[in-house]
């Protein structure tokens, strides 16, 4: 889902500003190892031979005996947010992956679920700080929801939700090391962006790549993580130069693909002292079939291929005996299928001029808003009236189109909630005691209320 709430909602979830502005410490997880929980995964990754040792990639980039790393993974709250499926869960699987790169089990975190309380994560991020060596790597990896500046924890309807300068602050505080790469699944989360240049201003090399831009909310699926995750894999499909090494700035590439085609989504990348260059993974293997490809497609092209009842977004991975090897994102699962190169169709995207007013589907409402910028196919929208909070980045499927062809409605008021103002239609008016029951645009009934003139400003979009 692409709105321009607040809240991640990668399935569907309520408004962030519901949760108590409280940043106090809290109780969870002991400390990475020495906690039980963790103890015990790691020893049975160790006796299945999860954990093994792979190559790493060469001076200049990832070295995995000198990384340490924090993973949390946040998929099911106790209250107020609607769970993610965990089947094939991306977090424990990037936290396998690492592992198996070298890294050593006791340089490394993993929280899931109620393991990452706001303390747990606190407590677990600084005693993986603490025990860095000069010149280590710090990798910190976040998925669930997420919210302008913050990412939610277990309990953060209670304790309220951990914010992205908690980093900063623990980073500046224990971090030995140099490099710092910040990644996270969720909505807003190219806020890690402004992280990356604190600790850059700081003096360290700073990176952060993530699934969705500063601006916007991420989509329902686990594309991001998997992307990195074939990365770090060493798929050549990531190798663009194709010299046997994939480099964060191609890991980068990969993702800025893989989110607009697949999920019609910008995404977020911050170079802040660590180099596009800066080494990930060696290349593993080859997609490619011998032999001539069987149309004009090229490998790596997206294309539209009739998966299901409907064609939809894949990306040619290789191709064999005369049909195209076509690979598909579900969720949390990867497949591919074959295609005769007939049965495939190519993807282009339509793009509407700078400065034009247009209108805007909105949670499924027609807003007027200004075109003002446009990039790579993404523009960058104002809805007219509104705060500039709530501005995103959206591509031509979210446009209807300009608003002299397609009006926009204009019964929109913005009510005050929390210290910014959120668009809502008045459902009903006491004109005794002078207040208005107001339904807040995409949101559920149960977020209806009753405000005064105090909350509530009335607005004119324009035609």
């Amino acid at each position: 889902m692409r709105t321009a709430s607040t809240i991640c909602d990668k399935n569907t979830a309520p408004r962030e500003q519901a949760r108590p502005d409280v940043t106090g410490t809290v109780c969870s997880l002991t400390p990475i190892v020495e906690g039980i929980t963790m103890f015990r995964y790691m020893l049975a990754l160790v006796l299945l031979g999860t954990i093994t040792s792979a190559p790493a990639a060469a001076a200049g980039g990832f070295k995995p005996e000198t990384t340490y790393v924090l993973v949390i993974g946040v998929l099911e709250w106790p209250d107020t947010f609607d769970s993610f499926e965990k089947e094939n869960r991306k977090d424990r699987e990037l936290f396998e992956t690492l592992a198996r790169t070298g890294v050593p089990t006791n340089q490394m975190a993993i929280l899931l679920d109620d393991e990452a309380t706001l303390k747990g994560i606190r407590t677990a991020l600084s005693t993986v700080l603490k025990r860095t060596t000069p010149g280590s790597t710090f990798i910190f990896y976040y998925a669930g929801h997420g919210s302008p500046g913050e990412v939610m924890n277990y309990d953060c309807t209670t304790n309220g939700s951990f914010r992205l300068s908690g980093i900063t602050a623990a980073v500046k505080k224990h971090f030995k090391g140099k490099n710092v790469l910040l990644m996270a699944d969720c909505c807003f989360s190219g806020g890690l962006g402004s992280v990356a240049k604190d600790l850059a201003a700081a003096g360290f090399k700073a990176a952060s790549l993530t699934s969705a831009n500063a601006l916007i909310e991420s989509s329902g699926n686990w594309t991001f993580s998997q992307t990195i995750l074939d990365a770090l894999n060493g798929s050549v499909l990531c190798d663009s130069d194709n010299d046997g090494f994939i480099t964060l700035g191609e890991a980068a590439a990969e993702v800025s693909l893989e989110m607009k085609y697949r999920e019609d989504q910008l995404y977020g990348y911050t170079l802040a002292g660590l180099p596009a260059s800066w080494r990930l993974a060696r290349t593993n293997g080859t997609p490619v079939s011998q032999g001539p490809a069987p149309g004009n497609f090229r490998l790596k092209e997206y294309v539209k291929a009739p998966d299901g009842k409907e064609p939809r977004v894949g990306r040619i991975v290789g191709w064999e005996t005369g049909r195209y090897l076509v690979g598909f994102y579900d969720y949390s699962e990867k497949k591919q299928a074959a295609f005769e190169p007939a049965q495939l169709d190519t993807i282009s995207f339509r793009t509407f001029e700078t400065g034009k007013t247009v209108t805007v589907s909105w949670r499924q409402e027609p807003v007027a808003a200004k075109v003002v910028k446009v990039e790579n196919d993404f523009h960058l929208i104002s809805y007219i009236g509104w705060p500039s909070h709530l501005d995103e980045w959206v591509l031509a499927d979210r446009i209807l189109g300009y608003a002299a062809d397609h009006p926009a409605h204009k019964d929109f008021v913005l009510v005050k909630w929390k210290h910014e103002w959120w668009p809502a239609t008045i459902i009903a008016t006491d004109s005794r005691k002078k207040r208005y029951y107001i339904h807040y645009v995409g949101d559920e009934a149960t977020w209806d209320e009753w405000v005064t003139d105090k909350r509530l400003r009335r607005i004119d979009p324009a035609e």
